[in-house]
């Protein structure tokens, strides 16, 4: 049993019984293809700001701190429009959910082609992408709760989860790749690729589960709400941390002796280090001690951060590692736990608690882009270690609120 948004329980064999049929495999397999290809797309924006951003603060005579500020406009944007966005997924389904969101991104990077060359004009494209991401990020919970089996969910959530640092790591072989051979705004417009490409797909739109005692259209109450709430600051604490990461490891990377080209590829590989990270817990994620585990790679996390700090090449490469696998790695349990104890409103409860982890990208790129710029490195590393350490206690405190909701 678990908790629905009501706070009765809820046999989650009766709210996904059209999941459940044998014959449904098709849409649970596109379901998930989609939810991934979404992932990849609706962060592609800031991931793809923070990878050039040597080549964009160059162009556009910003300095770190000027970068940072941003990149957390996008973020800004995510966190306002999130939980928004997770109760229009809700109520519009998904099919309609997701050719909005797709096009808002595609938006946005046009956008930054053509309008990118000014600050102002990089600014508000990057809020546009925020719109999508907000109007995005609920929507993956929204399709494999409403057309994937339970069996199958925690690998569902792992693969989905794994997206997010796939846009990363295509962001960070775009530089590499792309950005020698051409301006970097004309990277941005490649990547409205995939945004055709999500938009071309046949999207399943499986009805929401009837509700217990009644029919008509589930409402997105989320109760108990302190438990969710206390899960949202963590993302909050971790996210933080994380963008800082991905938004100015490449920058880091060039104060410490690597070239950019080389600084990127090593991101790249940290994004493939969370990808797998988040499909093995998928594969072995147990519920009985999912928040346990999300705690002590937290922890691990923090350590990471910690040699980032150090100052040292070869610590921070490691560090980069373990800060982001560990740290960052944790996500689809999260998900799976939150999709599960909110079944009548998915999309309002993933889009609260990804909201609180949009938030967190507003203030990790400033307080580690500050930090370098008045500072050092060493000092922001630190800070995005604290953040994780306390993410991680948070977490630990909350598995018993998350078994008084069961």
């Amino acid at each position: 049993m678990v908790t629905g948004a009501g706070g009765g329980a809820v046999n989650p064999s009766d709210i996904s019984s059209a999941a459940e049929e044998p014959g449904e495999a098709g849409p649970a397999r596109r379901a998930v293809t989609l939810a991934v290809l979404l992932g990849m797309t609706y962060m592609y924006p800031a991931y793809l700001a923070g990878t050039l951003g040597v080549a964009i603060r160059l162009d556009l005579g910003l300095d770190s701190a000027a970068l940072g500020l941003t990149i957390s406009v996008f973020y800004a944007v995510s966190a306002l429009s999130m939980s928004f966005g997770g109760r229009v997924a809700d109520r519009m389904g998904a099919r309609r959910a997701l050719r909005l969101a797709a096009g808002v991104t595609g938006a946005s990077l046009v956008g930054v082609a053509v309008s990118g060359g000014s600050w102002a004009g990089l600014l508000v494209s990057l809020a546009v992408g925020g719109v999508g991401s907000g109007l995005g990020g609920p929507i993956g919970a929204l399709l494999i709760v409403r057309n994937v089996r339970l069996s199958r969910r925690p690998m569902a959530f792992g693969i989905e989860r794994a997206s997010l640092p796939a846009s990363t790591l295509l962001a960070s072989l775009a530089l590499p790749l792309l950005a020698t051979v051409m301006h970097w705004r004309l990277v941005f417009l490649v990547g409205t690729v995939a945004v055709v490409v999500l938009m071309a797909l046949r999207v399943p739109d499986a009805p929401p589960p009837a509700r217990a005692g009644g029919a008509g259209r589930p409402r997105a109450a989320l109760t108990p709400l302190g438990p969710l709430l206390m899960i949202t600051v963590a993302f909050f604490l971790c996210a933080a941390a994380a963008n800082a990461l991905s938004g100015f490891f490449v920058d880091y990377g060039v104060t410490v002796g690597l070239s950019q080209s080389a600084a990127g590829t090593a991101l790249a590989v940290g994004s493939a280090v969370i990808i797998a990270v988040r499909l093995g817990l998928g594969l072995g994620r147990t519920r009985r001690h999912g928040r346990l585990t999300v705690a002590a790679l937290m922890a691990v996390g923090a350590c990471g951060f910690l040699l980032l700090a150090s100052g040292d090449r070869v610590l921070g490469l490691i560090g980069m590692l373990v800060a982001g696998g560990a740290g960052w790695g944790w996500t689809g349990v999260i998900a799976l736990v939150i999709a599960e104890a909110y079944p009548e409103g998915p999309g309002a409860a993933s889009g609260l608690v990804q909201a609180g982890g949009s938030a967190g990208g507003i203030v990790g790129p400033l307080a580690v882009g500050a930090a370098a710029q008045y500072s050092s490195y060493s000092l922001g590393w630190g800070l995005a270690a604290m953040f994780v350490a306390l993410a991680s206690v948070l977490v630990f405190v909350n598995r018993a609120a998350w078994k008084e909701t069961r």
